[in-house]
């Protein structure tokens, strides 16, 4: 069974610092909201078109975890507020 990744929707003025993606996942996001900055400790996996079972493509940014785990088909939107 593929994992599910959870992304989140940054906001334009945060999409400077993940390469121009406009979504990172779960472990970026808790690196973000404790710490107020992305840092690449964890690693930056862009992918332009990381999918949900939906076939909704979105351009987001993944952890080394992430990154390895992911499977087309396995991306689901958190239902968090955009970050700013």
């Amino acid at each position: 069974m593929a994992q599910t990744i959870w992304i989140h929707r940054l906001s334009d003025a945060k999409k400077a610092d993940t390469d121009g993606m406009e979504y990172i996942c779960e472990h970026l996001f808790q690196a973000l909201t404790q710490t107020g900055q992305l840092t690449k400790a964890k690693g930056f996996n862009p992918f332009q078109n990381a999918s949900a079972k939906d076939g909704t493509t979105y351009r987001a940014l993944f952890c080394d975890s992430c990154a390895k785990n992911y499977n087309n088909g396995n991306v689901r939107m958190a239902k968090e507020p955009v970050l700013v």
